[in-house]
């Protein structure tokens, strides 16, 4: 019985091997299948990927007072707006890309005052807001892998704080304010030499500057990296790879039929293997009791008791005293376990369908 149930396990594994084969196939299918009726997405070829970084680095400088040594406060820190002289701000964006790339880049620096409220929702609106010019750059080009903007603005803060003081106190409006100093940076690049320019992206950085306060944080708003992957564009005239769908649905038919035959086929051999399991337990732990015999008694001259499990037979092996007669009907598949005793016969039968966890077809 050893053999048969290392024969068993061994059977298990190589249908577990041939599903894991077809599912991969299917797999392959499937991608065929895509590639054929999405031929641009198939043909799209990758020219180069960028990243960037960018940051807006700045200090608060103070007005002449009695009770800060150092002329300026450095970042992420609570500022008292009456001591406040100017903002100075280091706007610091890094280019860099896999391949060589002709490009061309300007920028624009914006203040922006707002007037602002609360609707009921807690969210601010815009009662009046102006762009201001701070700075600006035509455009500068270049070739290489990696460029950088490094520009130093100076704002005036005490001069957006007066528009708006100005604006609130004529109309009379209790309102909150702040100005929004933003750098907005436009990119058109490709590959060098050649014709085609694949991207043009923009990037912006803001700072949120509250105004009208005895007192502000200031609040960065913008992404500090990111990029992208450029791809070759592809023939507006690329057409369905018939050919290709064809294989791939004929492929991915035959992995579903093969599917379904190992799937089957895996249950019917983890049934068996439980049985053979079973069957070896019983006979190792009761061998004293068993006795194998390879002809089957006619039970037809016997009024047969069948039992639901094999303790039961075995209480009655002990009540009576009578060995179990054990016979292999088939094979991996069904034996009997009886004891007689005068015209009575016990019987406990074991089947593979006892280990049938799933319904049959």
């Amino acid at each position: 019985m050893k053999k048969n149930e290392n024969e068993m396990i061994l059977k298990q594994w190589i249908r577990v091997f041939l599903l894991i084969a077809v599912i991969a196939v299917a797999v392959v299918s499937i991608v065929s299948i895509v590639k054929a009726v999405n031929p641009e997405q198939a043909a799209r070829e990758k020219l180069y990927s960028y990243n960037y970084t960018s940051n807006l680095n700045y200090k608060v400088y103070l007005k002449n007072n009695q009770f800060f040594t150092s002329p300026y406060i450095g970042m992420n820190k609570q500022y008292i707006t009456s001591l406040i002289d100017h903002i100075d701000v280091d706007a610091i964006y890094n280019f860099q890309s896999t391949e060589e790339l002709d490009y061309s880049y300007n920028y624009e620096i914006i203040a922006t005052a707002k007037g602002l409220y609360q609707n009921t929702d807690g969210e601010d609106v815009e009662v009046w807001s102006k762009a201001y010019p701070v700075a600006n750059q035509a455009n500068q080009s270049g070739s290489g892998k990696t460029f950088t903007i490094n520009k130093n603005i100076q704002l005036n803060y005490n001069q957006y704080n007066d528009i708006m003081t100005d604006f609130r106190n004529q109309f009379g409006l209790s309102i909150d304010a702040r100005v929004d100093l933003t750098m907005k940076i436009n990119i058109t690049a490709g590959l060098k030499g050649a014709e085609e320019k694949g991207l043009q992206t923009s990037n912006n950085m803001s700072l949120e500057i509250p105004l009208l306060q005895q007192t502000i944080n200031i609040k960065p708003n913008y992404v500090n990296s990111g990029g992208d992957t450029i791809y070759k564009s592809a023939a507006d005239s690329t057409e369905m790879n018939i050919p290709l769908l064809v294989f791939g649905v004929v492929l991915l038919v035959i992995s579903l039929v093969a599917f379904k035959i190992l799937v089957k086929s895996l249950l019917v051999v983890t049934r068996k293997s439980e049985y053979v399991l079973a069957l070896n337990k019983i006979l190792k732990e009761y061998a004293d009791i068993i006795a194998e015999t390879h002809n089957m008694p006619d039970l037809d001259k016997y009024d047969v008791i069948n039992v639901k499990n094999f303790n039961d037979l075995v209480d009655v092996e002990e009540e009576l005293h009578s060995p179990i007669l054990y016979f292999d009907v088939k094979e991996n598949t069904e034996s009997v376990f009886v004891i007689l005793n005068n015209n009575t016969a016990y019987k406990f039968t074991l089947r593979d369908s006892d280990f049938d966890h799933f319904k049959r077809d």
